[in-house]
C-alpha cells in the first residue's frame, strides 16, 4: 500500500477493477521485444493492446532490458502492468484516455538473465522481434570477439546469439522490426548482424539463415510520448484508484511506418483493420523527409523565430495569431512544394502537425527544442530551404529562422534566450561575431553548415537585413510581414 493508502496496480489490483483479466497471461508469447523504456511501451504494447483486445492477435511479448539499468524490475513488481494514459487533441477534439496494458508477458534483464533471455529462442510461437536500443544502440562494439556465456556489450552481440540458438533449434526466422531512429535502421541491423556472426566464427549456413530465413524491416516511428507524468502523479494516481510507478503518457496521434514485406507484416501485425495508422509503403525515405521536415524543422524555426517574440512554448506559439500564421506559410509555401509525397497526404500530415503542437496538455519548452540548434538546422531545414533556390527561390521564413539561429548565437539576445550547444560550435560563432562581417564569415564556414552558404545567390544579403532589423525593431514586425 501506498502511503495515500492506494494499492499499487498488479494483476489482483486489475482482477478486482476489471482493468484484465485472467486469460491475458495466457496468451502466447509472439514478440521479443528490445526496449522497455516509455517509447516502445506507449507505442508498440499499445498497439498490440488494441489487437489483443479486439481478438486480431492473441499473443503477448516478452520484454528484454538489453543493458545493466533499466525498468524490468519495477514491470515484474507490478506483475508487468501498467497505464497508458492518451491525451492531446485529434480531429479537434479532446483526447484523454486510461488503460492498463496487460499485453506484457514477462519483463527481463538480458546482462542479469542471460540464460533466461537466450531461452526465449525456443519458442515456436514468437515471431517477431522489435527494437527501441536507442540511435547508438545499432551499433557493434570491439570488446564483442567471442562467445563467454555472458551478455556481451552490444546489442547486436546479443541478438545474434538468441538467433544463433535459434537456428540451432531448427526453428524458423523471425520478422525483424527495428524501431531506433536511424535511417535503414532494418538494413542496417542485418548488416552489423553478418558482421558479428563473423567475428563470432558463426559460419556461412548459419549467415545464409539469417539472410534467407528472416525479414528485415526498415521503419519510422512518430508518438510523442512524454513519459511518466511526474508533476502529476499523485493526481492521476487518485483518479485511477491504484499507485502506478510504470505509467506512461502519450500524444493520440500515432504513425508507425514499415517497409519490405508488406503481406507478411499486415498478417503479423493486423493493426491497419483498426484504423491505426500502420503504413507499409516500398521506402521509408518519403515518409522520414515528410516527418523531419514538416513536423522537426518547422519546430526548429520556432525556437530561433518565436523565441525572439517572447514566446516560451510550442503551445503558446499556436496561440499567438502572427507566429501561427508563419508557421501555417512556412509549411504550406516552402516546405509541402520542395517534398516528393503527394501534396494532399503532405497537407493532411502538415494539419496534424499543427493540431499536436496545439496540445494543451503538453508544455513543450522551445528553449528544449533550441538544444544544438546549428546541427539540428543543418539537418532539419537547409535542406528545404536549398530546395527552394533550387526552384529559384530563396523562402523568407527559412530564412529569418536562420537569421534569428545567427542574431543568438552572436550574442545579440544574451540575457533573453538560453542557448545549450557543443562549445566547439559556439566558438566558432563567437569568433565570428568578433569579424568586421560576421554574417558572411559564418556562413561560409563548411565545418558548421556541411557546404559554403556565401554561395547561395541572395542570402548573406537577406540574413544581414533580417538581423539589422531585428536588432532595431524586434522581430515580431517581420514575423507579422510573413504571416
Amino acid at each position: 500500500m501506498a502511503e495515500n493508502n492506494l494499492p499499487t496496480l498488479n494483476a489482483e489490483v486489475a482482477l478486482e477493477k476489471g482493468l484484465t483479466t485472467a486469460e491475458a497471461k495466457q496468451r502466447p508469447v509472439k514478440i521479443i521485444q528490445f526496449g522497455e523504456g516509455n517509447f516502445l511501451r506507449a507505442f508498440v504494447d499499445w498497439i498490440i493492446q488494441q489487437l489483443n483486445n479486439n481478438g486480431l492477435f492473441n499473443g503477448n511479448v516478452a520484454v528484454v532490458q538489453p543493458i545493466p539499468a533499466g525498468r524490468a524490475a519495477e514491470l515484474n513488481a507490478q506483475d508487468d502492468l501498467y497505464t497508458v494514459i492518451l491525451e492531446g487533441l485529434k480531429n479537434g477534439e479532446q483526447v484523454q484516455s486510461r488503460e492498463v496494458i496487460d499485453s506484457i508477458a514477462t519483463a527481463l534483464s538480458a546482462v542479469a538473465d542471460w540464460d533466461a533471455y537466450l531461452a526465449l529462442a525456443d519458442n515456436p510461437d514468437t515471431e517477431i522481434i522489435i527494437s527501441n536500443t536507442t540511435e547508438a544502440g545499432i551499433a557493434l562494439n570491439d570488446e564483442d570477439t567471442e562467445v563467454t556465456g555472458e551478455a556481451p556489450k552490444s546489442y547486436p552481440a546479443k541478438l545474434v546469439q538468441l538467433l544463433k540458438r535459434r537456428f540451432d533449434k531448427g526453428l524458423p526466422g523471425f520478422l525483424i522490426i527495428p524501431c531506433e531512429l536511424i535511417a535503414d535502421n532494418g538494413d542496417t541491423l542485418k548488416a552489423d548482424l553478418l558482421e558479428q556472426a563473423k567475428r563470432y566464427g558463426y559460419g556461412e549456413e548459419f549467415a545464409a539463415w539469417l539472410v534467407n530465413e528472416n525479414k528485415f524491416f526498415n521503419t519510422l516511428v512518430d508518438r510523442i510520448v512524454p513519459g511518466f507524468p511526474r508533476d502529476r502523479a499523485e493526481e492521476l494516481w487518485n483518479e485511477l484508484g491504484y499507485v502506478d510507478n510504470n505509467m506512461v503518457k502519450a500524444e493520440p496521434f500515432l504513425l508507425w511506418v514499415v517497409s519490405g514485406d508488406a503481406e507478411s507484416i499486415d498478417k503479423a501485425i493486423p493493426a491497419k483493420k483498426l484504423g491505426i495508422d500502420l503504413v507499409t509503403p516500398e521506402s521509408v525515405k518519403p515518409y522520414r523527409e515528410r516527418k523531419v521536415f514538416l513536423l522537426n524543422c518547422p519546430h526548429t524555426t520556432l525556437a530561433s523565430v518565436a523565441r525572439l517574440a517572447g514566446v516560451a512554448t510550442v503551445g503558446e506559439a499556436m496561440n499567438d495569431e502572427d507566429v501561427r500564421l508563419f508557421i501555417e506559410k512556412e509549411m504550406a509555401e516552402e516546405i509541402i512544394p520542395v517534398l516528393s509525397l503527394p501534396e494532399d497526404e503532405l497537407k493532411a500530415f502538415a494539419a496534424a502537425v499543427l493540431e499536436r503542437y496545439s496540445n494543451p496538455f503538453v508544455k513543450h519548452q522551445l528553449d528544449a527544442i533550441g538544444l544544438n540548434s546549428a546541427a539540428k538546422y543543418v539537418t532539419r531545414c537547409l535542406p528545404v530551404l536549398l530546395n527552394n533556390v533550387k526552384d529559384g527561390k530563396l523562402p523568407a521564413r527559412l530564412v529569418l529562422a536562420l537569421s534569428g539561429l545567427l542574431y543568438t548565437y552572436g550574442g545579440y539576445a544574451e540575457g533573453k534566450i538560453n542557448i545549450t550547444d557543443n562549445p566547439d560550435t559556439l566558438a566558432k560563432f563567437t569568433a565570428a561575431a568578433a569579424t568586421d562581417d560576421y554574417v558572411s564569415t559564418i556562413l561560409a564556414d563548411e565545418s558548421v553548415w556541411g557546404q559554403d552558404l556565401t554561395a547561395v545567390e541572395g542570402l548573406v544579403d537577406a540574413v544581414k537585413a533580417n538581423i539589422a532589423a531585428i536588432k532595431a525593431d524586434g522581430i515580431r514586425s517581420l514575423i507579422k510581414a510573413l504571416a
